[in-house]
């Protein structure tokens, strides 16, 4: 295997690692190279990745479950408004109207 290493995280309980291994998966790691190990109390996740990807399995690790829905759904909607241009612009312009409307009333 080419040059790979270990990324591991500590969790407190076996939801919060699945969830973690659930994030690498939607973000793209294979399921198969991914492990959750009992602890002690704790479950632990390991992934091996090559070198390259090793920060943003760290990263993906590291983040909260709440934060990544938020990326997820970021991109999404500039994913929707990259799709529809047209729609964009029409808010956008709207959004200026309205803005160019309020501020002439003071």
């Amino acid at each position: 295997m080419p040059d790979t290493s270990l990324a591991t995280a500590m969790f407190p309980s076996l939801s919060a690692a699945r969830s973690a291994k659930q994030r690498l998966v939607s973000a793209g790691f294979a399921r198969n190279s991914i492990d959750i190990d009992r602890q002690g109390n704790n479950f632990e996740v390991l992934i091996h990745v090559r070198d390259e990807h090793r920060d943003r399995a760290e990263r993906l690790l590291a983040r909260s479950p709440v934060v990544h829905s938020l990326h997820e759904t970021g991109g999404q909607a500039a994913a929707a408004f990259q799709d529809n241009r047209l729609l964009a612009l029409g808010l956008a312009g709207l959004a200026g109207f309205a803005l160019f409307s309020l501020l002439r009333r003071h």
